[in-house]
């Protein structure tokens, strides 16, 4: 009414906007245009309006859908702009993961010049540690990669305990760095080998243990849980990796954001922490891709609990005991009593029997009762850090009881080069580290057998054959006397040697070589280029089948068991001590050579 009232009192037209809805229930947008016709000018001598509505419902459609474009537009700029200056202003959790790992590494190689093992481990753990990071630094400045999702999966056959040990290597020097207790528990893992991409899987369980240390505060625990589903596809298994934390936790409103992109809590406990936002983000599209899920639980003050469960093809056959093992005891010690229910029932899977016990002193006392019975364990499987009597007391305690009767084995840390020596003198057999795979269990325990076979057969020297006159084997060592003399005794038993100086020039050699050239394979082990570990660990995975076949044996100073399954784990069938005693290497390539 004031529009048509303005138009009277002015002369002028007026116009205005307004909306109406049709018979059939529509919103039409109109333009009125109002004339106001006085009654002297008017037909009918009345004051009259005369009005025009035009239609523009479809141009203010347009208008608004254009509007909304331009804020949507402005307001993903303004977003992205920000979270890129974040995330170039600050430093990603992800790349200083293993660039600490690196730097401890060498800091530690430099500190230990004089030991050329610990060089080559601390080497070792910094190539892998590098490669890592540079898969984070393509991911991470590939910014559209990142954004639209595109990431390859490249699949290949992978060894869960070599990824997982990786995976240690880079996390244990943060955790370590914080006081924090780091816990790993292995379920029923029937199938250690999978077909997956190990990079990518390496990556998501570090983005979740880097996290979980980031936003723990020091003392707290950190604990990764992995186990073997089952899957309806008998090709194929499912498997979980569960990280749980006591750190600040996540809180209810965040978490639905917690996989988005550049996403952090507004949070004054983690203002200080640097990190993008980008790592779960990451982790997400991953486990999508390997069709897998991830799911977060988490409470503010008590912490958090991310699982990963994902889908993969399994290779090679369940890990069995030998004949010679089944049915043994072996008795588990750990003040954890899921890391003894855990190992325990791998024993009773790998077809022995598993029992346990929660300290030092219960472990003295039933290795002592179970001797008086005339039912001695096979062996001791015991953890070093224990509380009251720690594991170096209770290894002691059982030889001063037991002499070296039973077998001890040391559950270490990832690395136990600190303790090594000093269990070691007090009676320690072997050394395992965790986490505890079946395949690492019996390889351990393996070497036992095999000494209890040397022992029994030792005496029983007009047994011996000599089948081996004739063979050729390849020798595998870079000292120049010790080489000479090997070749002159092997020969001096009508066996023939060909030689080489260093590990790489002994797979180039096998490499070279026809199949059945060669009947065994006698290898050094601290070697410059590449030790003796590495040549095994490269012979055995050449495409050919006498490449996993071939004996290849130990020829090294280091005479220790914990050595020995080093051997065993690189793909070694046997070790011997140098000096050698040409009498012993007969025998061992006797028993290897058929």
């Amino acid at each position: 009414m004031e529009i048509m009232e303005k138009s009277r009192e002015t002369g002028e037209d007026t116009a205005a906007e307004g909306r109406i809805v049709t018979r059939d229930g529509k919103i039409k947008i109109l333009t009125m245009t109002f004339s106001y016709v006085s009654a002297k000018d008017s037909w009918d001598g009345k004051d009259s309006f005369y009005s025009i509505g035009i239609d523009i419902t479809k141009e203010r459609e347009e208008q608004e859908r254009q509007k909304t474009a331009l804020q949507d537009a402005y307001q993903a700029a303004r977003v992205a702009n920000a979270a890129k200056t974040n995330f170039l202003s600050s430093m990603s959790h992800d790349i200083r993961t293993p660039m600490n790992a690196i730097m401890g590494m060498a800091a530690i190689a430099q500190a230990n010049l004089e030991c050329p093992d610990k060089i080559q481990d601390c080497l070792n753990k910094i190539n892998t540690s590098s490669r890592h990071l540079l898969s984070l630094i393509n991911e991470v400045l590939d910014m559209s990669k990142i954004e639209s999702g595109k990431i390859n999966i490249s699949l290949e056959q992978i060894s869960l305990p070599d990824m997982i040990g990786a995976v240690m290597d880079m996390c244990l020097p943060l955790i370590n760095g914080k006081h924090q207790q780091f816990q790993m528990s292995i379920g029923h893992i029937n199938h250690e080998h999978v077909i997956a991409d190990g990079d990518r899987l390496r990556q998501v369980l570090m983005n979740l243990i880097s996290n979980a240390v980031k936003y723990t505060p020091e003392g707290g625990t950190i604990t990764l849980r992995i186990n073997e589903q089952y899957s309806p596809n008998p090709k194929k298994s499912q498997y979980e990796f569960i990280c749980i934390d006591t750190g600040i936790g996540i809180s209810e409103e965040f978490l639905p954001h917690i996989f988005e992109p550049f996403s952090r809590a507004e949070d004054s406990r983690i203002s200080k922490i640097q990190g993008t936002g980008l790592g779960m983000a990451i982790t997400e599209n991953i486990v999508r891709m390997m069709n897998g899920t991830i799911g977060v639980e988490s409470k503010i003050g008590t912490g958090s609990k991310f699982t990963v469960s994902v889908p993969l093809e399994i290779c090679g056959e369940e890990e069995v005991c030998t004949e010679e093992l089944s049915g043994r005891p072996v008795l588990v010690v750990d003040d954890d009593r899921m890391t003894c229910e855990s190992a325990a029932a791998l024993l009773v899977e790998l077809g022995m029997r598993g029992e346990w016990v929660l300290s030092g002193k219960e472990a003295v006392s039933r290795v002592v009762e179970a001797h008086n019975a005339a039912e001695d364990f096979f062996a001791v499987i015991l953890d070093w850090k224990m509380p009251e009597m720690d594991g170096l007391e209770a290894t002691k305690a059982i030889r001063e009881n037991l002499g070296g009767h039973v077998p001890i084995i040391v559950i270490s840390a990832y690395d136990y080069s600190e303790i090594e020596e000093q269990f070691l003198e007090a009676g320690a057999d072997a050394f395992i580290t965790k986490p505890l795979f079946k395949s690492k269990i019996l390889q351990v325990l393996q070497l036992f057998v095999s000494v209890d076979k040397e022992d029994d057969t030792g005496d029983n020297e007009e047994e011996k054959q000599t089948g081996i006159e004739g063979k050729r084997v390849l020798l595998v060592e870079d000292n120049d006397i010790n080489r000479e003399i090997v070749i002159e005794l092997l020969e001096m038993n009508h066996v023939h040697v060909d030689s080489a100086g260093n590990g790489q020039l002994g797979k180039e050699a096998f490499e070279a070589s026809a199949p059945g050239d060669y009947s065994a394979i006698l290898m050094d082990i601290q070697m410059p280029v590449m030790n003796g570990y590495d040549a095994t660990a490269a012979i055995r995975s050449m495409e050919r089948d006498d490449a996993r076949k071939i004996p290849i044996i130990a020829l090294t100073a280091n005479a220790f068991t914990a050595d020995a399954a080093m051997g065993y784990s690189a793909g070694m069938n046997d070790y011997l001590a140098k000096p050698v005693d040409i009498e012993r290497l007969l025998d061992v390539l006797q028993k290897w050579i058929d």
